[in-house]
């Protein structure tokens, strides 16, 4: 029977949703007034950077700093995210001739984007597993296509609407890419049987 430590993508999805789940009930927290420029829902990030750096801990790099790391950028890559929807969606296309819908699935994709790709970054530093262009494509990819998910949010008054899926999909690809690495560096056990 295989060690559950040896299914990172399962793992970091569900470490993902609870992530989701915590954010979106702990949003009270920050610093600034949208639509200008700040630090906002500061435990969402802080919560998925806990995931995320345990992911780098456990299966990427077991370095105190290489989990700091994922976990500071995926903070970093969260307040991107928020204050480039929130400025996208209220300052920059505001004077394009569009719907407002439009203009708010247009902010949460590129935040959905921008968000990944930082998270991603901060995690494949000290991870090679992740380095691989076909990961980084299917994060950030990932990102962008639930980043849309934002007019669903804000209709609704419900951030787990967006934070749930965005946070269990990237974790679990972040693991998806994680667990290239675990199966390289545990030995198959035909080649155990050879040597």
């Amino acid at each position: 029977m295989k060690s559950i430590l040896h299914h990172p993508a399962s793992i970091l999805a569900a470490l993902g949703a609870v992530s989701g789940i915590l954010g979106s009930f702990a949003l009270g927290l920050g610093y600034g007034e949208a639509p200008g420029l700040g630090l906002f829902m500061i435990p969402s990030g802080t919560w998925f950077g806990l995931v995320v750096g345990f992911g780098v801990w456990q299966w990427g790099n077991r370095s105190w700093g290489a989990a700091a790391t994922a976990l500071a950028a995926t903070w970093v890559g969260w307040e991107l995210a928020v204050n480039l929807a929130v400025q996208m969606d209220q300052h920059w296309l505001k004077a394009a001739a569009m719907p407002d819908a439009f203009k708010t699935y247009v902010a949460g994709f590129a935040a959905g984007a921008v968000g990944a790709f930082v998270t991603w970054a901060g995690a494949a530093l000290s991870t090679r597993a992740l380095r691989r262009t076909s990961v980084s494509v299917a994060i950030v990819a990932a990102g962008a296509v639930l980043g849309l998910l934002l007019p669903l949010a804000n209709d609704y008054d419900n951030p787990a609407i967006l934070l749930l899926p965005w946070q269990t999909a990237v974790a679990a690809l972040l693991g998806l890419g994680m667990a290239a690495g675990v199966s390289l560096r545990r030995p198959d056990a035909r080649t155990l049987a050879l040597s």
